[in-house]
């Protein structure tokens, strides 16, 4: 249930976003890097399960950089457990391949880093 709401959190503050002048389609590589970290959050979701959770998918897509093997690597924040005692603060480092024809690209490896 959480996963969705950070999905839609994320879907209603890209749609928010100020652009530049003129507004209309975003850039295909902004386009590109929030598919990207709209993959990996879903892919951290998997692995953290019912845990409760912060992540920032605008930082996690602004980091976006590619790789000179056709991959894209992916790093920011991740809060496991905020609020808690047991909150633990790491780093998420996401790496995805776009496939040509799928919007959503796949997630090779993800790691959380402390």
């Amino acid at each position: 249930m959480r996963w969705l709401a950070v999905v839609v959190s994320a879907g209603l503050l890209a749609a928010c976003g100020g652009g530049g002048a003129g507004g209309g389609t975003p850039p295909a590589a902004a386009t590109r890097n929030s598919a990207a970290a709209a993959a990996c959050a879903e892919y951290a979701h998997g692995q953290l399960g019912d845990k409760p959770y912060q992540l920032d998918q605008a930082v996690l897509a602004a980091s976006m950089a590619p790789g000179a093997d056709g991959t894209a690597a992916l790093r920011g924040p991740i809060v496991i457990n905020p609020g808690v005692p047991s909150e633990s603060k790491q780093t998420l480092e996401c790496s995805v391949r776009f496939v040509d024809g799928r919007a959503a690209p796949d997630v090779l490896s993800m790691q959380f880093i402390w």
